[in-house]
């Protein structure tokens, strides 16, 4: 905390305790003798100040270090999310957190971007989205295609074609089905 957000938040505390002037220096010379303004103090004496004025009642709201989304999501993140958690269920990433997500955001948008990858899903739009998508469900496709290989299990067949489905949807099906009898 700097010098300047100490003394903002003594402030705030101030209001939220209605404190009059008479009052509020009276508190100050009282924590920190023979100073009766906030300007005259160090950063240590007003951390002391501040755990004064919270004895006396000041609730100080801590800053959030978790992510603030910038928008609401768009119907595309939603399935990304929907994707990394079904990931994260059938056993093929360790971790679901959101961070680690952006991470994977991260690393997928840094070529596209000139070597600095986009921060956080919520920044995404349009086609960046659109390829982020694409690439997490051909990751997850290949996850469930090895998975089915190593319990000696094939993918659907098309009747007509018999050629393997390629399709998400059917795979994840597949995956499922399978993964029942195995679990």
């Amino acid at each position: 905390m700097t010098r300047t957000d100490a003394i903002q938040l003594i402030h705030i505390a101030r209001s939220q305790l209605a404190l009059d002037d008479e009052t509020y220096r009276t508190l100050l010379g009282s924590v920190v003798t023979g100073k009766s303004s906030c300007r005259d103090m160090t950063i240590v004496e007003l951390q002391s100040v501040i755990k004064a004025l919270e004895a006396k009642g000041f609730k100080s709201k801590p800053r959030s270090s978790a992510r603030r989304r910038m928008s609401s999501p768009s119907a595309v993140s939603k399935k990304v999310r929907a994707v990394w958690r079904a990931m994260l269920s059938d056993g093929f990433i360790r971790d679901g957190s959101d961070a680690a997500l952006d991470r994977y955001v991260q690393r997928q948008t840094r070529l596209r971007n000139g070597g600095a990858g986009v921060a956080t899903l919520e920044w995404l739009r349009a086609e960046a989205e659109d390829n982020l998508l694409e690439s997490l469900k051909q990751w997850h496709i290949r996850e469930m295609k090895k998975a089915l290989h190593a319990h000696n299990l094939r993918l659907p067949v098309n009747p007509r074609s018999g050629d393997a489905y390629r399709d998400y949807d059917t795979i994840c099906w597949a995956f499922s089905e399978a993964a029942k009898a195995w679990k």
